[in-house]
């Protein structure tokens, strides 16, 4: 018997391979429209940006550094348009462009173009007598906002700046732009985004500034580098990198004028680091500080191979003891302590002060410096450390290293951010960095230091410029070769030329450090470049109140 074909299971497999094709060309169909969609709409869609109102940036007392800007656009809602080229000629002379000019623009977007960005008042009246005349319901003139920033160059550096469409593009409007500016809420016709209050004060940083200006026009510096800092709180009360740039008009800035300095870049501090090294010394108790030591203008110590090294100083000092070392300066004193402290004890006190290490509060590009495992050191590495070679530091940290002096050796965490809030006025306190406190020293051994540092503001001291009559100061001076990288050696004509100063003693408020690049003048002194600037920025606070001399019981921030 001779089977029959069966028919009905060809049909089936049929019906189920067709369908599976049909499935297929709708999926190929869709993908190619998608593509040429995709490849069409170029650029993001900007749309969104209307609902999104950018925080504001304030100082401590409410002085606006960033804010929203409104101004009006024309854009084109391609769907409704009927008529692109008729379109494209009515709307043409009101927006001072060409017709083809704006049916390029469309071209590169599916369903919404924008045409011009900002339009003058003229512009706008004239483009909304046109929209009405001809009822152009595919022609729109949108309220946007855009940043500005009142206090120009000031900060420009910490604050940072946004581009064309309102997004954070360095300093402080990139690290917290989504704070600023959250993702648009799609129950509301307007997303607000947070307030960002600083911890600066413009008051206090217009006087680091026209210090700066001021130094700049004397010494002729690379780079002039302050920061100025609350010495109970760690708070950034001014930051200055000059040269500086204006992020209104941020195009025509250049990146090395962008740089925040502060944390970016990286140096052999020179004669002031001594303070933390003594600091180290004395911690340690290893050093016989107590024999005084006697230079004679230079020192010699042999390595552990017996490999002679000597360490010069500016001139000899005669007999010193640890205040006289601050006092005068003196790279062999120094040197010689620090050679009879344990390699490690040495290291980390300087570790603790946070050398070698990054704050993280915010300031973008921040770099950990250098500070090398004490098991790499070569014999000379230790007294060269000791006054301010062979490691690597940031302005920021030289600042924050000197709370630990002006606390009684508690180390105080700096920051940037003061507060963050809502648009109706609910605190975020996620977003500051929490503030944190550590003893790194005794309050012997940071007492000490602080006074050995007002000895070198009286006469004969190499601090005595940064003095002022009536206010107590604490000050270390530095003048540091600076490090050619291609020749491995240092540049006789290249210096670094810096001060750090505490103030006042009895009852530490600010600290103070300006380092300043490359002087070209007629001096390369840190005592003589650095020192009178502090001294002028004193005398600002003075004037302003924001500090009393010793005739006054209370002194304030």
């Amino acid at each position: 018997m001779v089977s029959r074909p069966n028919h009905t299971s060809d049909r089936v497999f049929f019906a189920i391979t067709l369908v599976f094709a049909l499935i297929l060309c709708v999926r190929i169909v869709f993908i190619l429209v998608s593509a040429t969609e995709s490849e069409k709409k170029t650029y993001h869609d900007p749309v969104v940006s209307t609902q999104v109102v950018r925080g504001t940036i304030t100082d401590r007392n409410g002085r606006i550094l960033a804010m929203e800007t409104p101004y009006w656009s024309c854009a084109l809602l391609l769907k409704s348009v009927k008529d692109l080229q008729s379109v494209a000629n009515l709307i043409a002379d009101p927006l001072h462009m060409d017709p083809e000019q704006i049916i390029e623009i469309t071209k590169h977007y599916s369903s919404y173009a924008l045409i011009k960005r900002y339009l003058s008042d003229d512009e706008r009246a004239a483009l909304s007598e046109i929209i009405a005349r001809h009822n152009l319901g595919s022609v729109v003139i949108e309220k946007r906002y855009g940043r500005s920033f009142p206090q120009h160059y000031h900060a420009a550096q910490i604050i940072g700046f946004t581009n064309a469409d309102n997004q954070g593009i360095e300093g402080l409007e990139l690290q917290y732009n989504d704070i600023l500016s959250p993702y648009p809420s799609l129950d509301k016709q307007v997303t607000y985004g947070n307030d960002i209050q600083l911890t600066l004060d413009m008051d206090i940083q217009y006087l680091l500034d026209g210090q700066a200006v001021e130094i700049d026009s004397q010494h002729f510096g690379d780079y002039v580098i302050g920061i100025i800092m609350g010495a109970k709180t760690g708070e950034i009360l001014a930051a200055t990198t000059f040269p500086w740039y204006d992020p209104n008009s941020y195009q025509t800035s250049s990146i090395e004028q962008r740089q925040n300095r502060i944390v970016t870049y990286m140096y052999e501090p020179g004669s002031v680091f001594k303070v933390f090294s003594l600091a180290s010394v004395l911690q340690a108790n290893q050093a016989d500080v107590s024999t005084v030591f006697h230079c004679d203008g230079s020192f010699t110590f042999h390595t552990a191979g017996g490999t002679p090294v000597t360490i010069n100083c500016v001139s000899a000092h005669g007999d010193i003891t640890p205040s006289e070392m601050i006092k005068f300066s003196c790279n062999g004193a120094i040197a010689n302590w620090a050679l009879q402290t344990e390699d490690t004890l040495f290291r980390s006190t300087l570790e603790a002060l946070h050398f070698g290490s990054t704050w993280n509060i915010g300031l973008r590009g921040e770099i950990r410096g250098l500070l090398q495992p004490a098991s790499s050191w070569s014999g000379r590495s230790k007294p060269t450390i000791a006054f301010g070679q062979e490691i690597g530091v940031t302005a920021l940290q030289m600042a924050s290293a000197a709370t630990a002096i002006a606390n009684k050796g508690v180390l105080v965490s700096p920051s940037i951010i003061r507060s963050v809030h809502s648009h109706d006025g609910k605190v975020n306190p996620d977003v500051v960095v929490p503030r944190s406190t550590t003893r790194v020293l005794s309050e012997t051994t940071a007492e000490n230091i602080l006074h050995y540092m007002e000895t070198a503001t009286e006469p004969g001291g190499t601090a005595r410029l940064t003095a002022i009559e009536g206010v107590r100061i604490a000050s270390k001076t530095g003048t540091a070769q600076i490090l050619d990288e291609e020749t491995n050696s240092y540049d006789s004509s290249n210096f670094l030329a810096s001060t750090l100063s505490i103030f006042p003693v009895e009852d530490p408020q600010y600290i103070v450090y300006i380092a300043v690049v490359n002087p070209k003048g007629s001096t390369i002194w840190g005592s003589n470049i650095a020192g009178p600037a502090i001294a002028q920025i004193i005398k600002g606070l003075l004037r302003q109140g924001k500090l009393f001399s010793d005739t006054t019981e209370k002194i304030m921030l």
